[in-house]
């Protein structure tokens, strides 16, 4: 599974990684012939519940495992994953049986006042969760550890694309971190991305993905800085449309840092 706006770069990448002489593989991309349902929040099995004869418990599909289920006589893979840090799944499901997935679990998510959301929702929750998000807070031109990522990263798991780069990284450590600020105070500022993190007279850095974090009452960011000043506690500044805007590195996540939530 990929981001829709990465299927052309995956796609590529694990072309380019078929060598001569490897066995036969086909590559094939069946984007078109399914559909992808999320749902989230601390009701999400309840509802999940009411419309699958399938066990959803904890116990039968535990965080981040795969399990096919039946939702209203559809067979769907339920991915216990999230981006948004609540219990809850992603569904792939049969194009044919979409509709009647989502309308089962729209219906049976009405009475616990459960509303459709899109992106921007999704991005407002992942950044008070500090989920990164590839192409703006992580590129090909960062790596795992300076991104917080590191923990991602099997050095011992044999060989692999990249791993001797990452071991040097390592090695040498990282002068920079993608570090959490928050901006102003509880008052929504306009804050897109890509405007200078200022301290005194000097531009330390810029940021990467911001947005408003609903549940803290926080506007958010991400942005690269030096070590010495990735510090929860650090006092900055950000320019937002010609005005200096206070700002203070926090700590990495602002919402259930423990991630309890998740694994219910």
């Amino acid at each position: 599974m990929t981001g829709s706006n990465f299927i052309g770069n995956d796609l590529g990448h694990l072309r380019l990684g078929i060598r001569p002489g490897d066995p036969a593989v086909e590559i094939r991309d069946v984007t078109d012939d399914y559909a992808t349902i999320g749902m989230w929040g601390p009701r999400a099995r309840e509802v999940l519940q009411a419309v699958s004869s399938s066990d959803v418990s904890n116990a039968a599909i535990p965080y981040m495992t795969a399990r096919t289920i039946d939702i209203r006589g559809v067979q769907a893979l339920a991915q216990r994953v999230t981006y948004v840090g609540e219990l809850g799944w992603e569904f792939y499901v049969p194009n044919a049986g979409a509709m009647q997935v989502w309308d089962a679990l729209y219906g049976a998510a009405k009475p616990f006042g459960v509303e459709p959301g899109g992106y921007k929702v999704l991005d407002s929750l992942r950044l008070e969760k500090g989920y990164r998000y590839y192409s703006m807070d992580v590129t090909m031109t960062e790596n795992p550890y300076a991104a917080g990522l590191g923990f991602c990263v099997r050095l011992d798991k044999g060989d692999f694309v990249g791993r001797e780069a990452l071991l040097k990284i390592k090695q040498a450590g990282v002068p920079e971190k993608l570090a959490t600020l928050t901006i102003g105070g509880e008052d929504y500022v306009t804050v897109y991305g890509g405007e200078a993190v200022l301290l005194g007279k000097d531009v330390v850095g810029r940021l990467r993905s911001a947005g408003y974090g609903y549940f803290v009452k926080k506007n958010i960011a991400f942005a690269y800085l030096p070590l010495a000043l990735a510090k929860p506690g650090t006092k900055l500044e950000v320019e937002v449309f010609g005005a200096r805007i206070t700002a203070e590195v926090t700590a990495d996540v602002l919402y259930d840092p423990k991630g309890e939530k998740l694994r219910v």
